[in-house]
Parts: C-alpha cells; structure tokens; sequence
C-alpha cells in the first residue's frame, strides 16, 4: 500500500475521464478534501476483492437485507436468487440496477478503472465480521464483477483499490 497525493489521484482521475470512464463528482471532492490520506494499491486475490463490503440503500435491499453480512461475496451470492440477472432486479421494479444491467452487457475488464474504498464503521465491521472497507466508489461495476466471478464467467485480474482515510459517507 503506497500513499499517494492529491495530484496524483487527481491526474488518474483525468486519465480515466479522459479514457471516457465515468468519474463521480462526489469522488472528486473528496480527494480535494484537505484532511485525510490517500493509499493506492493493487487487489491481487479474488478473496480479497469479494471481501469488499457493500452499500445498503433501500434500493438495493433484495441483495442486501438488513442486518445480513454484505461482502461483495454475499451480495453476489443473493443475486442468483433473481437467476443472476441484473434485469430481473429491474422487472421487479428496482430501477437501481439499470446501470449494472448496462455495465454487465458491456463488461470490460481494461475499462474496469478502479474501486475507491473506505474504513468500514463499527456497524459495518459487526454487521459484517469478514469485510475489509466499504466500496465508496464504484458500486456498481463491483458488483457485476463478483456475479461474474462467482459465476466464472472472468478469471480475476488484480484491481487498483484507492483507499481515502478518515472514513467517508
């Protein structure tokens, strides 16, 4: 795990908009945030990846009930109760999941980018005893990754993981 500055994240930042990978405004600010520190480094095992921890919105509530542990492991996992279909989300009025319906369709493992984590807090860590951060950006495309892990529909490749630090909401 390297540290890294403002600028360089900033600069791989650009270079992602640039390659025409979306780029949340929200991440943006808060990179610029003076307070805080910022880690670079590279997933190199699928078991780690899938030990990313998961939002909990009621959007996505059929994957993610409350209470549940929600690894990306987890949450994937649910998924094959909607016969891994993203779509079959959206038929039952999950509108959320349009966008993974997109990404999935056009899965690309050199535009992936990377996924932005975070500390998890307490609930989080207790809800979820073999989580490691919380994903704070890069939600969707994480997951459609790890239904296509667990389906083995992709051999991981090792993922760039940005990790901002104190915790982020």
């Amino acid at each position: 795990m390297k540290e890294v500055h403002t600028g360089e994240v900033a600069s791989c930042l650009e270079r992602h908009r640039d390659a025409g990978l979306h780029v949340d405004e929200r991440l943006l600010t808060e990179v610029a945030r003076p307070d805080g520190r910022m880690y670079l480094w590279t997933e190199p095992t699928v078991t780690g990846f899938l030990s990313l921890v998961w939002q909990s919105i009621d959007e996505t509530r059929p994957i993610v009930p409350e209470g549940h542990p929600r690894t990306l492991r987890d949450c994937a996992v649910r998924l094959s109760g909607f016969e891994w279909g993203f779509d079959s989300l959206v038929r039952a009025g999950r509108s959320w999941f349009e966008t993974c319906v997109d990404v999935d369709a056009a899965f690309d493992y050199s535009k992936f980018g990377c996924i932005v984590v975070t500390p998890l807090n307490s609930r989080e860590a207790d809800e979820t005893p073999g989580g490691t951060y919380y994903i704070f950006d890069g939600v969707h495309k994480s997951i459609v990754l790890a239904k296509r892990l667990l389906r083995q529909e992709v051999k991981y490749s090792p993922i760039e993981v940005l990790l901002l630090t104190p915790r982020r909401s």
